[in-house]
């Protein structure tokens, strides 16, 4: 991914540093480069790292979320004349492998779209011939990309659940939880359709939970019940609907699945020391201070950027946002919003990068503040607290000149935050 430095406002140099930065972080976690270096079709058996299933004929793909073009052409490369079907799910346009579909579902909440794609990831696993191997690639997005609500409850009942429950700051393992326990496609679900073992490359966005929360798992089951996601629905007091409460309170736990071998091939710990390395081939001070970032963004945000260690300080992971305004933003805007006031007047610089290259429903990524972010927004006539009160960063950091605006990556590791002291 490329960055375009000719959008850069006050600072111009030490925001191409932090952009030079941000950059080698994306190139680490690249989906292709991801998926073929682990990826291999030898001596007739599909092999991740070493472990694998015999292929008596060919291998459909089926590729859901973010990262899924760039990972289904990576997988189509490697297989060659052994790939058979391909069908690939995400929320933008890109290329995919000749032959293959493409299903551009709705994104950050599941729509009539998402309803369709999970209608034809089901079949498409319930459908691979019996000589062939099923191959998917999951990456995260993929729980809004993809859905088929459980027995009577509707893609409304879902897409309000998932509204209520985000609002109230739940954090996105146990919003994942809930989400599984709602659908026939997650939790195993695709693993389910299918009836056989299959081999799951994944790119994680999650944050110290396991692989099953990327993307919801649609391969991979975690063990849980519906008792447990009601339990996480009547602590958060979030106002889903009345009938998704009466299923989690009756339905049955989910039958066992085999999921085959599978792999996580890149996530936010490499980003993040990947963030690290660049910054010390410029010849600057660099550690990870974390790769298990949570926490609210306005509070998260001030407080990494105090009392800052010299050079760059990286942070990965993802934080969450209570949404009490009716202003617009995304979880990186709003931590960059709440540092630039902490650092008024101060030298230090602060990145918020969504590495999807989507923040909230906005066109940016996340934000670049310094120092004078607040006076540049104050000039424009904005108030950077009444800003914070209403959720509303990206009016705020967009008349600051302050927006990283990188359009979609092509990946989804999380968030990346960098703290630069140049003294």
């Amino acid at each position: 991914m490329r960055f375009d430095p000719s959008v850069l406002v006050p600072d111009p140099e030490h925001r191409r540093i932090i952009l030079d930065i941000l950059g080698a972080a994306l190139e680490a976690v690249d989906p292709g480069r991801a998926v073929a270096g682990r990826l291999r079709l030898a001596d007739g058996r599909l092999l991740v790292d070493g472990d694998g299933l015999a292929v008596p004929g060919r291998v459909d793909i089926l590729a859901i979320g973010k990262a899924a073009p760039a990972m289904a052409r990576a997988a189509a490369a490697v297989l060659g004349p052994h790939t058979a079907r391909v069908l690939v799910i995400s929320d933008h346009t890109e290329d995919v492998p000749a032959g293959g579909r493409l299903i551009v579902a709705d994104h950050p909440y599941p729509g009539d779209r998402s309803l369709a794609a999970g209608e034809a990831a089901l079949a498409f696993a319930a459908d691979v011939a019996p000589s062939d191997r099923l191959l998917v690639l999951v990456s995260g997005g993929g729980s809004a990309l993809v859905e088929r609500p459980a027995d009577d409850l509707t893609l409304h009942d879902l897409a309000a659940t998932h509204r209520a429950l985000m609002d109230r700051g739940v954090p996105i393992h146990d919003l994942n939880l809930v989400r599984r326990h709602l659908s026939r496609v997650k939790n195993g679900g695709i693993a389910r359709a299918h009836g056989r073992p299959l081999v799951t490359l994944l790119i994680s966005d999650v944050v110290d939970g396991p692989s099953s929360d990327i993307a919801s798992g649609p391969t991979l089951a975690d063990g849980t019940t519906p008792a447990d996601a009601l339990a996480v629905v009547e602590r958060s007091e979030a106002a889903v609907p009345e009938e998704v409460v009466a299923y989690l309170a009756s339905a049955p736990p989910p039958e066992p699945v085999d999921p085959g071998p599978w792999r996580v091939v890149a996530d936010g710990t490499r980003a993040a020391e990947a963030a690290a390395a660049r910054a010390r081939e410029l010849e600057l001070e660099a550690t990870v201070a974390t790769t298990s970032l949570r926490g609210e963004a306005r509070v998260e945000g001030p407080r990494v950027c105090r009392d800052p260690a010299p050079g760059v300080t990286v942070f990965a992971g993802e934080t969450t946002v209570h949404v009490v305004g009716d202003g617009v933003g995304g979880r990186n805007q709003e931590a960059a919003l709440a540092a630039a006031v902490e650092l008024e007047g101060s030298s230090t610089i602060f990145a918020a990068f969504g590495t999807d290259g989507v923040d909230g429903p906005t066109d940016a990524a996340g934000a670049i503040v310094d120092g004078a972010t607040v006076a540049r927004g104050r000039d424009a006539g904005l108030d950077p607290l009444r800003c914070l009160a209403r959720n509303d960063s990206h009016r705020f950091l967009r008349a600051s000149g302050d927006l990283l605006v990188t359009g979609p990556t092509g990946t989804n590791v999380g968030d990346l935050w960098l703290v630069w002291h140049p003294d």
